[in-house]
């Protein structure tokens, strides 16, 4: 039986929470929360999140007894982010027929909720990986994630580089351009580019967790690149987008380097992230020149949901033939009608038998 999580399930949530896996990136390394907070803010909504939980139960089923799912609603758009699933895949009671049940589950509940896109951001393993594809999703990049932990950087002030600044509401065409030009045709259209004109590309709007701020280049009156920096009470996000195959890589490093003075400047000293998707080139290079060092690698999957659409159509009834009216006909019995047919003066005279003549 899988249902809506009830203020009854708080046990079960604390339990399974302990050996759950986590499947946001950016809201596990920026600003975790446990498992039963996320979970009663559908019961007690003290913020503006919106995280929908799931719960299993089966007595008599031998592999996939008890588990929960958490997805969590993109603000203003037809999608969700899996953000854990309970319990983990190599913990003792974990077994993909849990997810598997879960996530079809969840698959008919979106589709009723008006959700075109499911997403998640998997561990890419073979095993996690599998058991999203048995369920219909599909991989549309991976995704390395850079860490950074080698505080000081070398020194850039901010006034030296005039060519960057901070991002404004004039920059949306052109970072919508940037977006299309940096971005594969399959990438766009998993993120609902391509399909859906109300959504906007990730250059232009933020969902997750953690304060942000985003800054632009500009190079002879043409935008070059992007660096968003989100922060979070664990960590702090880089989210970069820039034409990585360009040979010159002027623009990354002057885009990394002002990320990080930013980030120096404010007197933070956490742990840098950043995602290095597999169709950006050059950049790792750039990153380990600085101090990053691979973190861990994701498997970025969609599963795609139909949509029922109902539209009034006109149907042509086929029309009536009239008929005509009947008019009634005097019957008339076949030796009636050859009486009245022969003609009048050939018709045979009565005979009369002769009399006798009386003397």
């Amino acid at each position: 039986m899988i249902r809506p999580f009830q203020v009854g399930d708080i046990l079960l949530i604390q339990r399974l929470g302990r050996q759950a896996t986590r499947l946001n990136t950016i809201h596990a390394l920026l600003q975790p929360h446990t498992a039963l907070k996320a979970a009663l803010t559908a019961v007690i909504p003290w913020n503006e999140a919106k995280v929908t939980t799931y719960v299993l139960q089966q007595r008599h089923h031998e592999l996939a007894r008890t588990g929960f799912l958490q997805a969590q609603k993109r603000p203003g758009r037809p999608e969700v982010d899996i953000i854990m699933l309970a319990p983990a895949l190599d913990t003792a009671s974990g077994h993909p027929a849990i997810w598997e049940k879960l996530l079809s589950h969840y698959s008919n509940e979106a589709a009723q909720q008006k959700i075109t896109r499911i997403y998640v951001d998997a561990p890419d393993q073979p095993l996690p990986v599998t058991t999203f594809m048995h369920v219909g999703f599909r991989v549309y990049t991976r995704q390395t994630i850079w860490r950074f932990t080698s505080f000081p950087v070398p020194k850039l002030t901010l006034a030296s580089a005039g060519s960057i600044r901070s991002q404004t509401p004039v920059d949306e065409w052109a970072l919508q351009r940037l977006y299309t030009r940096m971005s594969p045709a399959h990438v766009q259209q998993a993120e609902g580019i391509q399909t859906d004109n109300s959504v906007k590309p990730p250059t232009l709007e933020w969902w997750q967790t953690g304060t942000r701020k985003s800054f632009v280049l500009e190079k002879q009156g043409e935008l070059q690149g992007c660096i968003r920096i989100a922060y979070g009470q664990r960590g702090i996000w880089l989210q970069l987008w820039v034409d990585t195959y360009q040979p010159d890589n002027a623009a990354i490093d002057q885009l990394i380097r002002w990320g990080l003075t930013v980030i120096q400047q404010d007197g933070l000293h956490l742990p840098i992230y950043i995602g290095v998707r597999e169709y950006h080139g050059g950049l790792g290079p750039v990153l380990a020149d600085y101090g990053f060092a691979p973190f861990t690698d994701r498997a970025k999957m969609v599963k795609h949901l139909v949509q029922w659409v109902r539209n009034p159509t006109h149907v042509l009834a086929p029309a009536l033939e009239t008929i005509r009216e009947a008019v009634p006909t005097p019957f008339v019995f076949p030796e009636e009608t050859s009486r009245l047919n022969y003609p009048l003066a050939a018709q045979p005279q009565p005979t009369h038998a002769a009399q006798p003549e009386h003397g």
